[in-house]
């Protein structure tokens, strides 16, 4: 709904758009048809893109949240007992994949090999990274660490 049905021209005005985003989750588009009296552009389309996150990842929490009851199902027990690229997969990547709400791996991967463990061990302040380091209340051991270092230091995908 514009601010107002008419606009005069060079007038500015707001449109508001509402978006039913029941059972969708991810990114999103939707195309708004913009009417107007000019001849030789009757019609101007925007385009509006949005990512939906669940409810669930909808309000802010903190890092070490990610191993409460409520979280760790997907957060840490998919990658209990696995190393390299397989702990990765199981529960880095719905972070740390493209477009999402953390650092993708191919701009990890050009970090300092100290940087990134210090990262995972201890956590990045001001994020929701925590430290997954056993000695920090995390899940993971120095073998397990050192492997996903090596996994986001090599990393060819």
């Amino acid at each position: 709904m514009a601010s107002s049905s008419r606009l005069g021209p060079k007038e500015k005005g707001k449109v508001s758009v509402s978006v039913d985003v029941r059972g969708r989750l991810g990114s999103m588009s939707k195309t708004i048809q913009v009417y107007t009296n000019d001849p030789s552009r009757p019609v101007t389309n925007l385009l509006v893109t949005m990512y939906v996150k669940d409810r669930l990842h909808m309000s802010k929490f903190t890092a070490g949240e990610i191993f409460s009851d409520r979280c760790k199902r997907c957060h840490v027990e998919q990658g209990m007992g696995k190393k390299g690229f397989e702990l990765f997969r199981a529960d880095c990547i719905m972070c740390h994949n493209n477009g999402k709400s953390a650092s993708p791996i191919q701009g990890m991967s050009k970090k300092p090999r100290e940087y990134i463990s210090n990262a995972i061990r201890n956590g990045v302040d001001g994020t929701s990274m925590p430290g997954w380091d056993a000695r920090n209340g995390g899940p993971l051991k120095d073998e397990e660490i050192e492997s996903l270092v090596n996994v986001i230091k090599g990393a060819g995908f």
